[in-house]
């Protein structure tokens, strides 16, 4: 298998720790509300708005699509117009408190360019199978079925067993202990995987797993799931680059802060928010007035719910306006 987030905090060592973290904000510091700044470069238009190579975004899944799907989803795109995927995200999508919203996306073929859209959207339930290995410290019986790398199994299943194992160590930092999750942390047949062509599923041909010095225990099973199935628009912008980024930097700047109104007090928010150091403004609840002034200049406070409603950290991010002498990002932490 090759190298593997898996992999490198396996050997992470607890040595590195206090020089990694130091100068990290601790879990609690933050106050409930940090807005975060910085001045993006728009002289000339990029990645995460211009995909110079749309096949290297990933599918919302654990094990990608092939390269050949993706280039067959991109042929349909730009000989019609339009083209339905599901699990591809090829218009980007930022965190806006508990919903997402689309970024502006432009593909460039042949020297034209184009921007793409989400025309419809839909959410679809389906049973798939999944697998799913969970770390244990049991050490396996003499008779148990135990495999080790090279596994053996076909292209596909490799993928998916590579995948499951990854999925274990998905939300551990290196230094923190071992991640908790509420449930297994499984990979999903989609529809490109073939699961009646699948050796582990329904039930593996072994009991455990040894990897790295260390054992899993595999399991397969059947679930409903909500997959989501976007139809994607194309419409031709430019020929030329010049009046691409002209396009696109007019798309991507949602509004002209000079035209706001602003008070002194929000200035000063937006104006923290943007300072070198620490580049971020906080406040505890209620937020000041100016805080609020601030966040309905960026579009934020009409879609700001009252900081008890939410369970959980939420972002409200990439909020792209003109501000002062150029463009400005914005990202609203919102921590309860």
């Amino acid at each position: 298998m090759p190298c593997s987030r898996r992999r490198a905090l396996h050997l992470l060592g607890a040595a590195g720790a206090t020089v990694a973290t130091a100068g990290c904000l601790s879990p609690g510091s933050l106050d409930s509300y940090a807005l975060v700044g910085d001045e993006p470069d728009l002289s000339s238009i990029g990645r995460p708005y211009l995909w110079p190579d749309p096949t290297a975004v990933d599918a919302a899944t654990r094990v990608d699509f092939a390269t050949e799907t993706k280039e067959a989803y991109l042929s349909a795109l730009f000989e019609t117009g339009s083209v339905t995927v599901r699990q591809w995200p090829l218009v980007g999508r930022d965190s806006w408190g508990t919903e997402t919203r689309p970024r502006p996306t432009f593909l460039e073929r042949d020297g034209t360019f184009h921007e793409v859209r989400i025309a419809e959207e839909r959410r679809l339930e389906l049973e798939r199978w999944h697998l799913a290995v969970e770390r244990t410290d049991e050490t396996p019986p003499d008779d148990a079925t135990v495999a080790k790398p090279p596994f053996g199994l076909s292209a596909q299943d490799e993928r998916v067993l590579d995948a499951a194992l990854d999925a274990v160590y998905a939300g551990h930092d290196g230094f923190l202990g071992d991640p908790e999750f509420d449930e297994r942390q499984t990979v999903e047949y989609h529809h490109e995987l073939d699961a009646a062509a699948s050796a582990l599923v329904p039930s593996p041909p072994f009991a455990f797993v040894e990897y790295e010095g260390e054992y899993f225990r595999p399991a397969a099973e059947r679930r409903t799931v909500e997959v989501p199935e976007w139809t994607y628009a194309l419409s031709e912008i430019a020929e030329g680059r010049s009046r691409f980024e002209e396009y696109a930097r007019a798309a991507i700047v949602e509004r002209d802060l000079g035209d706001a109104g602003l008070s002194d007090a929000a200035q000063g928010v937006l104006d923290d928010a943007l300072a070198e150091e620490p580049r971020r403004y906080e406040e505890g609840d209620p937020p000041s007035d100016a805080l609020v002034d601030a966040l309905d200049a960026l579009g934020v406070a009409g879609d700001l719910r009252p900081i008890g409603e939410y369970d959980d950290r939420v972002d409200f991010r990439n909020v792209v306006v003109d501000y002062r002498d150029g463009p400005c990002r914005f990202h609203l932490i919102v921590s309860p």
